[in-house]
């Protein structure tokens, strides 16, 4: 008989070897976190290079409105330092009558912004005129909480709500999306 050929052993580790190549799992386990690692690398360099936002919801574009509205909220936040902190007034008539002095100075704020409304510019000119509208709301309620004082120390704050929240929060809102800082809402009477 002849002889058989012998079969071509390839590398088999033998008892006491370990094998160096990576199993299917471990393969398979690699490759995800390599592609995890290039994917949020990815995002990141998009997110820092190449990513343009464009303007947060209620931004404006046009920045002359916002500009001017600054100047008028930042000479009435100057007015409102120089006045006592009203709730440590001894009393109810006192605290109504340094909200009613803070009030005297919003409502000028207010008068100032109304013609500076962009006019002719469709949702921009309604979206300003709105928030300056939401102001005129906001003192109505300042209004009736110092008319309150008057008649019961115990009276407290109540502003009306815009959609699900505060009218304030709509009303700084607005405000901090376009930079006037200085047009939020006082934080004198809550």
């Amino acid at each position: 008989m002849p002889d058989a050929p012998t079969p071509e052993i390839t590398d088999v580790p033998t008892e006491g070897e370990a094998d160096d190549r990576p199993s299917g799992r471990r393969r398979l386990a690699l490759t995800a976190a390599a592609a995890f690692t290039v994917i949020t690398f990815g995002l990141y360099i998009y997110a820092f290079f190449f990513y343009d936002p464009g303007l947060l919801i209620d931004e404006l574009a046009d920045r002359t409105f916002p500009n001017a509205a600054e100047k008028v909220c930042a000479a009435a936040d100057a007015q409102l330092q120089r006045l006592p902190v009203s709730n440590t007034s001894r009393t109810a008539d006192e605290r109504a009558a340094v909200v009613e002095q803070a009030n005297n100075i919003l409502q000028d704020m207010v008068t100032q912004l109304r013609p500076l409304v962009p006019q002719g510019q469709g949702q921009v000119t309604t979206g300003v005129d709105e928030w300056v509208s939401d102001w005129e709301r906001y003192l109505q309620d300042r209004v009736a909480y110092a008319d309150g004082l008057r008649g019961d120390p115990d009276t407290r704050f109540v502003e009306r709500r815009k959609g699900n929240r505060q009218i304030s929060l709509a009303i700084d809102s607005f405000a901090q999306v376009n930079r006037m800082d200085s047009c939020t809402t006082p934080g004198d009477v809550g």
